[in-house]
Parts: C-alpha cells; structure tokens; sequence
C-alpha cells in the first residue's frame, strides 16, 4: 500500500449519470471496498459529466521544454498533468468506468490518458517502465451489444485491447474486467428477445464487482 491508509481512484468516464450502468456497477465494487476498508481513503475524478480539453500542442510540447523557458501556458499545462499523474501514483487501486462508445472508448476517457501521457514521468519510452506497476486496475465496461467469442460482431470491440495496452502494457497495472453486455435490450426492438441474457449480464457484473471490490481489498491488506 502507499502509506498507511489504503487509496481507491475512481475514475468515471460515463457521460450518463444517474442512469449509467458502469457507474452503478462501479458503485457495487466501491461499496464493497469501503467495507473492507472501512478507514481507506477514496478519491475521485469526474471525466466524463466534465471533461477536460482536448490535448493540443502546446500541452504535449510543454514537458520538453526547460522550465526556465516555459510561458505561463506551459506551466499550467505540466502543473495540470502532474496533478493527474499524481492521483495515479497515490493510489493502491483504481476504478474506472469505461463503457464502449461507438466501439471504442469515451472520448472523454482518450482526452484524460492523452493529458496523463504529458507527466514526462509516464510518458511512454521516457519516463519509468511500467511507472505503476503494482497496482490494481478495474475496468467497468458497459456495452450496447455484446462482443464475445461466438458472437456476430466478435472482435468488434476496440475498447478492451486498448485499454490492456495502455494500462497493462506502458503503465504495468493489474487489469481486472467487469464487462456488462446488452445494456441496449431493453429500448432496441432487435435486441428485445436478449433481455433476459441481459438482465443475467448485469446480475452477474454486480456479483463480480462486490466480490472482486473486497477481494482486492483483502489482497491489500495483508
């Protein structure tokens, strides 16, 4: 753990708020954290109800400048990615809500990694291998469709690789996945006979998150 207190980082990407089902799924996970850890610290970062800039060149230009040389624009810029970067490195386990979006992941969610790839300290090729290597990441994904073995649009998901590549591959995270299929059974006519199959898809991803939220938090304990 970092410190003496155990730190979750919730990290939301949904733009739905109160009917978002990744964030219902992650509140499952996050109550069955806190459980375990009654006394853990926990915090959190809205990308997607507010979203960050876009990434311009001015910001992935501002880290390879000397700090002497930077404008004011820079300094913000670099003080910004640090405070995400710094979120990232306090943290024993992160929570992110990542539901596919058109195939892929939020835009928002893109925008946020863009700006976290500014922190030179985890910048691919130049800062630490795997800086947060150690820590557990859960990936809560909700998706319209479904996109497993054996379905008709099987590899159509470009969010899950994504994400593996990035979190696993350059940061060194532990990838857990929690991956609620269907969420559009119930208002697409096509999809009405599978209602079912989704009800079960989202039973089954509360169970996991509440068995997975106090799994890795015993894992951190002892």
């Amino acid at each position: 753990m970092n410190g003496d207190t155990p730190t979750l980082l919730r990290i939301d990407s949904s733009i739905r708020d109160g009917a978002s089902v990744s964030r219902a799924v992650a509140n499952t996970f996050e109550m069955a954290w806190m459980a375990a850890h009654p006394g853990g610290a926990i915090n959190r970062r809205e990308i997607g109800l507010t979203p960050l800039p876009y990434l311009t060149e001015l910001e992935h230009a501002a880290m390879f400048i000397p700090v002497e040389h930077r404008g004011p624009e820079h300094h913000e810029s670099q003080a910004r990615a640090a405070a995400l970067a710094d979120e990232l490195f306090a943290a024993d386990v992160i929570l992110l809500t990542a539901p596919l979006y058109n195939l892929g992941i939020p835009a928002c969610l893109k925008t946020y990694l863009d700006h976290v790839f500014t922190d030179i300290r985890l910048f691919p090729g130049f800062g630490i291998t795997q800086p947060l290597a150690g820590r557990t990441v859960v990936v809560v994904s909700a998706r319209g469709g479904a996109y497993g073995p054996g379905m008709p649009l099987e590899g159509w998901d470009h969010e899950g690789p994504y994400l593996r590549r990035q979190l696993v591959d350059v940061l060194g995270c532990d990838l857990e996945e929690i991956i609620i299929d269907l969420t559009m059974a119930t208002v697409n006519p096509k999809l009405a006979h599978l209602t079912s199959v989704a009800d079960a898809s989202l039973s089954d991803g509360h169970t996991r998150a509440a068995e997975l939220g106090g799994g890795v938090a015993g894992a951190l304990a002892s």
